[in-house]
């Protein structure tokens, strides 16, 4: 395979986004405390006072894993600015944290009554701008907000979703994920898209980036008791990856003049550092996650059941980078699924008969009804519709080749 050398850019996998609305944060495996209850604020607590108001001032914590994560993506994030040639501009980062950092406090305000530290909307902001890419952006161009509307549009789409669609009072999709999601679908690859799987040879600069992924996960998702959930998704989709590459299926993309197929396929997907992100610092939200280690076992192995099945079908890059997204999007949908399913496997098995599981589905079928859940299963529906319609577009196999002249998109 003749491989072209062309700058890396975004990064798919990057981006967790805990708890936004919670002022503090919720234990690692806990989740957020519903928008309308604030926490019990000492009298003496950190305040400001404001036309003789005393408002409550909730500063960040030492030990929140969210903070951790954020450690992690920003030294990623410099190393892609320093030495892996990301096409993102310090401009295009601050307008996007911003965003997501004004919306939360004030909507935190609005509802509680306190100033609370953004911690999850910073991690919101940094995520959308570490994994999504607006078409012209050149690596250099510090302050260019050349498809800031985009990143806006993302930001705004990660918090919408997560303040309005809370069936059972708990947001349901990982807020970064589904704000960069349906750009992606909406916008489409001719204006954005995101990172290469491929960040270039096995030099110094990937090797850096590689070490602060790997020691950044052993940190966070040991926090977060997430280890096991990692290993539950790295080894079947490691697996089904094998089988598919074994079938021989390729997929085009711009930094290779043939398409990937084989072994490399394998290797572009499975040991991709953008794949290692996704699962590490994007799945291991413990606000979107399933909460037991059974629950979070199968969370894991689902998640990686449905990438692999998005991706069989997808002949190109951006067609299996959006089905890795996707897969979590779909998944986290299905949490009260999961968490049910586990609390059935650690029932003693007198305690497991049939009887008692028809109550059960008759309350989840009820829940299923309201109008939170209702949008739950649309935006399910329409992700998995358009990643499936990726598959069949002609304009994004050209993109992909770069066909499409001197201002091709990528």
């Amino acid at each position: 395979m003749k491989a072209r050398h062309v700058t890396p850019r975004g990064q798919l996998a990057a981006a967790t986004a805990g708890p936004a609305t919670a002022p503090s944060p919720p234990p690692a495996g806990c989740a957020e405390p519903a928008p309308g209850g604030g926490p019990a604020l000492a009298a003496d607590g950190p305040h400001l006072k404001l036309a003789g108001r005393r408002i409550p001032v909730i500063l960040p914590r030492r030990g929140d894993p969210r903070l951790k994560i954020s450690a992690v993506i920003i030294a990623l994030q410099i190393l892609g600015q320093v030495a892996l040639g990301f096409k993102l501009s310090i401009a295009q980062i601050l307008v996007t944290i911003g965003v997501c950092a004004v919306i939360d406090t004030a909507v935190t305000f609005k509802r509680q009554g306190v100033l609370a530290w953004p911690a999850s909307a910073l991690l919101t902001g940094n995520s959308i701008a570490f994994i999504l890419r607006a078409s012209g952006t050149e690596h250099g161009d510090w302050w260019s907000l050349n498809g800031i509307e985009y990143f806006v549009l993302a930001a705004l789409v990660s918090l919408l979703v997560k303040y309005l669609v809370r069936p059972g009072g708990r947001h349901r999709f990982n807020p970064s994920n589904i704000g960069i999601l349906w750009v992606l679908l909406v916008i489409g690859p001719v204006h954005v898209f995101a990172q290469y799987l491929y960040w270039g040879p096995l030099g110094a600069p990937v090797i850096a980036a590689l070490a602060v992924i790997l020691l950044g996960a052993i940190w966070v998702l040991r926090a977060v008791r997430m280890l096991g959930m990692a290993v539950a998704f790295m080894v079947p989709f490691a697996a089904l990856i094998a089988v598919f590459a074994a079938s021989g299926l390729s997929f085009v993309t711009i930094w290779s003049e043939d398409p990937v197929s084989g072994f490399e396929y394998w290797l572009r997907i499975c040991a991709s550092p953008e794949l290692l992100v996704f699962v590490c610092f994007m799945m291991s939200d413990p606000a979107t996650a399933a909460r037991t280690p059974v629950g979070r076992t199968i969370y894991g192995a689902a998640t990686a059941v449905v990438a692999a099945a998005l991706i069989s079908f997808q002949p190109t890059e951006f067609g299996i980078k959006v089905a890795i997204l996707a897969s979590l999007t779909v998944v986290c949908a299905l949490v009260p699924l999961i968490e049910f399913a586990a609390r059935r496997l650690r029932q003693a098995p007198e305690q497991a008969a049939a009887p008692a599981l028809v109550p059960a589905l008759r309350r989840l079928s009820a829940r299923a009804l309201s109008p939170t859940s209702i949008a739950v299963i649309l935006i399910t529906v329409i992700a998995v519709a358009g990643t499936a319609a990726l598959a069949g577009n002609e304009d994004l196999i050209f993109i992909e080749r770069g066909l499409t002249g001197p201002r091709n998109a990528q």
